[in-house]
């Protein structure tokens, strides 16, 4: 009985040091800025007489925080248009995790435009090979808020 006791008492041990190993929580890289790392390819939109698409170019800065180089091209296919590429740089772009733990982009940033500026919130996201940016804007001399269309770029 002593015997069968002790061989009782082990297989618990081995049991239960089996079950908390296989418990122990994911450790979670802290290094957010690997998502996101990488050129981004941006959708092309096709007007009358033009064609113009978005490309981003996203670097580490730290672990938590990223410089985006966006590159606008926009394509003249008609000659009254006029084909130019604007490159602008947004750098320490602070990245968050959300509760499912998932890695977001944040950025706010104003944009002058012509008799008012626009106070812009962006929030980006990444699936797989996908990032989608979402956001919003308010003028500030109206108060008007738009919500522009949602920008997909995909992993070059």
């Amino acid at each position: 009985m002593k015997r069968y006791a002790s061989t009782l008492v082990l297989f618990t041990f081995i049991l239960s040091s089996v079950v908390l190993s296989s418990c122990k929580k994911e450790e979670i890289d802290p290094d957010l800025s690997k998502v996101f790392v990488g050129k981004w390819i941006g959708e092309l939109n096709v007007e009358n007489g033009y064609d113009y698409k978005t490309d981003l170019d996203i670097s580490r800065v730290s672990d938590n925080s990223v410089k985006v180089t966006s590159t606008y091209n926009f394509i003249a296919r008609d000659p009254q248009y006029t084909s130019e590429t604007t490159t602008s740089v947004v750098d320490n772009i602070v990245l968050t995790t959300t509760v499912a733990n998932s890695v977001t982009m944040n950025v706010e940033k104003e944009i002058t435009v012509p008799g008012d500026v626009l106070m812009t919130k962006e929030i980006g996201i990444v699936t797989g090979r996908t990032l989608t940016i979402k956001s919003t804007g308010t003028y500030k001399k109206t108060g008007k808020v738009v919500t522009p269309p949602t920008r997909i770029y995909k992993r070059q």
